[in-house]
């Protein structure tokens, strides 16, 4: 057994991918069953640059699939602005704006609703107590949260507990070979309660495929004319974290395989998610969704891989073992 997979779908929609109509989304969504995978990720903010537009893609998509049983449950996010720093966001008049117009878009009945960061101004048990309300109304299965941090997470548990309240099913992090501070303290936690760790970025919006390191980005996330190149940029621009995953990604060459290959069969299944986790898989083609799955259906790497990651991690770990 191995970590659900699910696909993410932030890409839908967004300059420079080819899911840019219902119809390359719907092929997409067509290839899932036989690549194992009965679960989807989306957000009502994404794609990033064209807000709501990855739903109505979904929508549109499972509409011309109608006549076949994809079987496929969908989980999004609550919208949120990052031009503000999510006041309000999670207010139950804001959730309910948020959710209806998701519901309208997708026109599917919704697995779980996330909130996509924290709201620093609502009170939590107003938070909530609003997912609360729609379970019991069928609108969505259950809830979670994502972005969020340990503190803020362990007072909506002990709410939860306090009033009785449905506990968020999973919490959608950050997580990979130089991003694995939730191994110290968040995972713990979530055992204990019983929540699933659903990760995203396991090959970091692309840096772990070695091809921004190489020089080798034109055509990907972190190249200059992509619309969120600039960003990707600045995000890695850490010479010692360069240094790190070179010396790796070297390590990584000479025994025959490539980084792509070991950042994903590692995270999925030789570090600390177990089976009742998830991992997102975005992809900005079929092609690439479909050899991402090829690789993690190989299982393992031998033990060699995993203590080259560990090394990785204690060097990273006193500069990004805080970053959850």
């Amino acid at each position: 057994m191995a970590p659900q997979l699910i696909l993410g779908t932030a890409s839908f929609g967004m300059d420079m991918t080819e899911f840019q109509d219902a119809d390359s989304v719907a092929n997409i969504l067509g290839k899932l069953e036989k690549l194992g995978i009965n679960r989807v990720d989306t957000a009502a903010r994404y794609p990033p640059p064209r807000p709501g537009r990855s739903e109505e893609l979904i929508g549109e998509a499972m509409g011309q699939l109608g006549g076949l049983d994809l079987n496929l449950s969908i989980d999004t996010k609550v919208y949120t602005n990052t031009a503000t720093d999510g006041s309000g966001d999670l207010g139950r008049e804001a959730l309910l704006r948020s959710l209806g117009k998701s519901l309208q878009r997708l026109k599917t009945q919704i697995n779980v609703l996330y909130s996509h960061r924290p709201d620093p101004s609502t009170p939590l048990e107003e938070q909530i107590q609003a997912f609360n309300e729609q379970i019991e109304l069928g609108t969505i299965t259950s809830w979670g949260v994502a972005n969020t941090p340990l503190h803020v997470l362990k007072r909506v548990l002990a709410i939860c507990e306090e009033r009785g309240w449905q506990k968020p099913l999973c919490y959608q992090g950050h997580y990979s070979l130089i991003s694995r501070a939730a191994e110290k303290e968040l995972l713990p936690l979530l055992r204990r309660h019983n929540m699933s760790f659903v990760v995203y970025q396991i090959l970091e919006a692309g840096f772990l495929t070695g091809k921004f390191l190489n020089n080798q980005h034109a055509g990907t996330r972190f190249d200059d004319e992509n619309p969120l190149g600039k960003f990707a940029q600045s995000v890695f621009a850490d010479e010692a974290l360069h240094a790190a995953v070179k010396k790796l990604d070297t390590k990584v060459k000479e025994k025959g395989l490539t980084m792509t290959e070991v950042a994903v069969r590692l995270a999925v299944h030789q570090l600390a998610l177990g089976d009742n986790d998830a991992v997102i898989i975005g992809a900005s083609k079929a092609a690439q969704l479909e050899e991402t799955v090829r690789m993690i259906r190989k299982g393992p790497l031998p033990a060699e891989f995993l203590e080259l990651a560990d090394e990785l991690w204690a060097t990273l770990e006193p500069s990004r073992g805080n970053k959850i």
